[in-house]
């Protein structure tokens, strides 16, 4: 049954509970290379090579990962077992990596430290999310929400010990990171997730191995996913294209600064991620049971909040985080109409997120990546063009510019072609026939 309107807000709860924490760990790795770093420059270098390799690493594992997160959590009529999953996602994982530690000996060799420490982390991140879609299939994200809300502070206490201790070393701080991810991923999302989706057995390496070599079944799945992973791999180049060009023109400790501001603006979209995560398997219950009516109401409440929360973020964020970021890092971060471009562009990507949620419930996966291959177009050409006028504003001019577009054709698609207006409700009919 779809989650009631109490239970729906402490699933969002909860996981924004636990987004928030998580997410702080994040800037505050980026936060503490920069304070423990032996001098202000190196501060910052640090800071960007740990930008960097998230940036460089991002597409090719997201596009592994074939976003099973959201097949699995919307996956509602296909019989398929978590355990399936499981062993395409360890597949592609070691897929993925064999060819990063092959992209990385050829382009960052002396680098590749760092970028194995960020391997890591993505490797156990990537079970950890397919862990979280089956949660999100049986409509618990409060499961979610409270694995990352012991990983967060855990991760930053942790964080703080060893760039402290590391003078602030990009490559020790990284393989912190992925060691407290890979803990969390082993002892703790997936044996609770085996517990839902395989509830009969018990977990074991043999049945790990079976399922990974289940030819069928990975393939079935592969082919219903395959759009979404081209979709993920798209979305994360679009996102980190003003990375890569403010890397190629302006050096790596500059991309330490503008990858903190960037983290703090597309916090954001931790509420927005939490409405839509929960959401999504609900908006894909309801429009299997051709339940029009509360199909566009849920989807409008989380469209509507989404707004809401992005323009409260963009006002105060504007008005206070330049003023704090400058008093305690310096003047480099006191930048308020770069994080006022990146807030409105956070703003953006999460209604835009939002509004693909319908998109993705409904099945229309090649939809969804289509909007994504017209953000990242937007994306590479604004940067290209602004970043070398505007420097990091027009970093974030481009994002804005890119996800703005995206979001009115992704409504447009919503409104006018996702659903038909001749394919009744079922409750409608169902009174019809009664009557």
């Amino acid at each position: 049954m779809p989650l009631g309107g109490k239970k729906f807000a402490r699933q969002v709860a909860f996981l924004f509970q636990g987004q928030v924490l998580f997410a702080a760990s994040q800037i505050a790795v980026l936060l503490l290379l920069v304070a423990f770093g032996s001098d202000e420059q190196a501060g910052k270098e640090q800071s960007g090579i740990y930008v960097l390799a998230l940036a460089t690493t991002a597409p090719l594992y997201l596009f592994f990962d074939l976003n099973l997160r959201v097949v699995r959590s919307t996956d509602q009529s296909h019989d398929e077992v978590f355990l399936s999953y499981l062993g395409l996602r360890i597949c592609c994982l070691l897929i993925a990596t064999v060819i990063c530690v092959a992209l990385c000996g050829i382009w960052y060799p002396h680098r590749f430290g760092i970028f194995i420490a960020i391997m890591g982390f993505r490797v156990s991140e990537s079970l950890s999310n397919l862990c979280f879609g089956e949660f999100q299939r049986a409509q618990q994200s409060d499961r979610v929400g409270k694995s990352l809300s012991f990983k967060g502070p855990i991760s930053i206490v942790l964080i703080s010990l060893v760039a402290f201790l590391s003078s602030g070393s990009a490559v020790m701080v990284g393989f912190t990171m992925a060691a407290v991810s890979i803990s969390f991923s082993l002892f703790f999302d997936l044996p609770r997730a085996w517990r839902i989706g395989n509830p009969e057995t018990s977990i074991s390496a043999g049945k790990i191995v079976s399922a990974m070599t289940d030819v069928k079944a990975n393939v079935r799945i592969a082919k219903r996913a395959l759009p979404l992973g081209f979709d993920a791999c798209v979305s994360s180049l679009a996102l980190n294209m003003p990375v890569y060009f403010i890397e190629a023109t302006l050096g790596t400790a500059t991309v330490g600064v503008f990858g903190i501001l960037m983290k703090l603006a597309y916090s954001i979209q931790i509420f927005v991620g939490a409405i839509g995560h929960t959401g999504v398997s609900v908006l894909a219950k309801l429009r299997e049971e051709e339940k029009r009516e509360q199909f566009w109401r849920l989807f409008s409440r989380m469209l509507v909040t989404s707004f809401g929360v992005g323009s409260l973020a963009v006002v105060g964020g504007t008005l206070i985080l330049p003023w704090l970021l400058g008093l305690v890092f310096g003047a480099q971060f006191n930048q308020p109409i770069l994080l006022m471009t990146l807030l409105v562009a956070s703003c953006l990507t999460g209604s835009q997120r939002i509004a693909g949620r319908a998109t993705q419930a409904c099945g229309s996966y090649l939809a969804y990546t289509v909007f994504d291959v017209i953000i990242f177009l937007l994306s590479a050409i604004a940067s290209w063009v602004l970043i070398a006028q505007f420097e990091l504003v027009g970093a974030g001019i481009a994002l804005t510019v890119a996800f703005a577009v995206g979001l009115v054709v992704t409504l447009i698609h919503t409104r006018f072609l996702l659903w038909p207006a001749n394919v009744r409700d079922a409750s409608s009919r169902k009174k019809g026939s009664t009557a």
